[in-house]
């Protein structure tokens, strides 16, 4: 599969850089092995990479290949005062995209002997997947999750648009209006926009923990008050195993959204008939080789306990996030996805030779998993009338990249021929009701973000609560309305309702 687009803006960078062009120049972006060769070698030379250059318009998929590798290998690099970059430059957010902050988590019970100089560490009380399931290691230790943001995606949930969703919305709820559709579109993310998050699991749960980047963090015992109280929270050692990045990039305001796993959680599917793995080995963080049952199921939901039906049997379904002939007795690329299916392939392998510094070879234990993305500069009413999770050509379908895409670590169940990160994060989406099972649909770039789907939905069930939706909810009498919503005690009921709706949603998809 082969993008070809007539239009390539190019922006002021330094030679040094991977592109390597320069101001107000039209050139191409280099598609050959060697760019992204390119991007390792300079990583290997001084531990340091530069962020990527998201004004450039990506526009073949040699080029979402290598931007992807270069955007993770950014993100997770350490700063001068030996910081990762995703926890210096970006915000630390809960699933409502509200900033975790020192004096909020010191008033929820954290000991003070916790904050060092000043900082928080990594706090990890996220334990759900994107369709609600746990995921636990072979001795039943949770998977956690951590959110991170930059102001890109936080400054527009009080943006102009932001604000008509949530007071609409308030309206909807209060008057319970027969009207159920919000479609705003002028504000979208701007390019830079980035939103990550990233899997965890204790550091003595994995297989090789020489092969893992390893951090100190914050971890809440998961109980009822998990998201609250921090009372039982415990330092301890965690291993990053799951990498996801969400990046609006010039004239793909849909977004760029790339997934890495670390190589050793899970093995990759074998075949679509019978067991779909046929593997004994012990040596995945994820899987056990010794486990009875039947594989299949190490992937498939317990609708009743939120686990997989099997523990301890994840694989990974669509390796490359490619889409596979079922048909065949193995695992057969289909035609159109093959050479992508290659790029990734090839990147992987290049990554594991290429990282050999000491300082950075952590990240040839880490591997790309995919991509996916909708078409180059797409008119604004297309991608929020169609169909995003669906390959482009196909009815309505507008994506193009890893057309079934899931991390292992994350989306363990959510692993089915057609699902991908548009299946759940589209312009056209619901806001999801707190007290009844029906939705109101909102159409907008915002509601691609999870973050602000919840913060919408908080925001707009408490203005609705008090009788107080207004056109402009950021009116003075409105800016602190989250503040002054009866108790604290309310406001977490609201969350834990909104919480569990949105998983009553991933598991109502799954069904489908």
């Amino acid at each position: 599969m082969k993008l070809k687009f007539k239009k390539l803006m190019l922006f002021s960078i330094t030679t040094a850089t991977l592109l390597g062009l320069t101001s107000c120049k039209k050139e191409t972006y280099s598609n050959t092995k060697t760019s992204l060769a390119s991007i390792f070698e300079d990583y290997n030379k001084n531990n340091e990479i530069k962020n990527t250059v998201d004004t450039i318009v990506l526009d073949n998929d040699q080029m979402f290949v290598d931007w992807s590798w270069q955007k993770f290998l950014w993100l997770t690099s350490n700063t001068k005062d030996n910081v990762p970059v995703f926890m210096k430059e970006l915000k630390q957010v809960n699933d409502f995209g509200e900033e975790i902050k020192i004096d909020s988590l010191k008033k929820k019970g954290l000991p003070s002997s916790y904050i060092k100089d000043g900082k928080l560490p990594l706090i990890l009380d996220l334990y759900q997947q994107a369709d609600g399931t746990k995921l636990s290691s072979k001795s039943n230790s949770l998977v956690r999750y951590s959110i991170h943001a930059n102001d890109g995606i936080l400054e527009m949930f009080h943006s102009a648009d932001a604000s008509l969703i949530i007071s609409q919305a308030a309206e909807i709820l209060k008057n319970d209006s027969l009207k159920r559709s919000i479609r705003e579109s002028k504000n979208q993310y701007p390019v830079g926009a980035t939103e990550i998050k990233i899997a965890w699991i204790e550091t003595s749960q994995v297989v090789d923990s020489t092969k893992t980047f390893n951090i100190t963090a914050i971890v809440n015992k998961p109980d009822k008050n998990l998201h609250e109280n921090y009372n039982n929270a415990e330092l301890k050692r965690m291993s990053m195993i799951g990498f996801h990045i969400f990046t609006v990039t010039a004239e793909h305001p849909e977004g760029v959204w790339s997934t890495f796993d670390q190589r050793n959680l899970a093995p990759d599917r074998t075949s679509f008939h019978g067991d779909p793995v046929n593997s004994k080995s012990d040596k995945y963080t994820l899987f056990d080789g010794n486990a009875v049952g039947n594989t299949e199921d190490g992937i498939i939901q317990d609708k009743t306990t939120l686990t997989p039906k099997v523990k301890n049997k994840v694989f990974q379904s669509y390796p490359e996030g490619v889409r596979y002939n079922q048909a065949s007795q193995g695992m057969e690329v289909i035609k159109e996805d093959k050479e992508f299916a290659t790029m990734i392939k090839s990147s992987n392998e290049l990554a594991k030779k290429a990282l050999t510094n000491d300082k950075v070879k952590i990240w040839a234990n880490y591997k790309f998993v995919g991509s996916i993305w909708s078409k180059t500069n797409a008119p604004i009413n297309e991608l929020l009338d169609g169909d995003l999770s669906k390959p482009y050509g196909t009815g309505n379908g507008q994506s193009f990249g890893s057309l079934d895409l899931a991390n292992v670590t994350m989306e363990t169940t959510f692993q089915a021929e057609g699902m991908n990160c548009f299946t759940c994060h589209s312009m056209n989406n619901n806001l999801y009701r707190t007290n009844t099972s029906k939705k109101i649909n909102v159409k907008s770039p915002l509601i691609n973000s999870h973050l602000f789907e919840k913060y919408a939905e908080l925001k707009a069930a408490l203005l609705a609560s008090q009788g107080a939706a207004q056109t402009d909810i950021n009116k003075k009498s409105n800016t602190n309305t989250m503040k002054s919503s009866n108790n604290i005690d309310e406001i977490n009921k609201l969350k834990n309702n909104i919480r569990e709706s949105s998983r009553e949603e991933a598991r109502e998809l799954l069904k489908k």
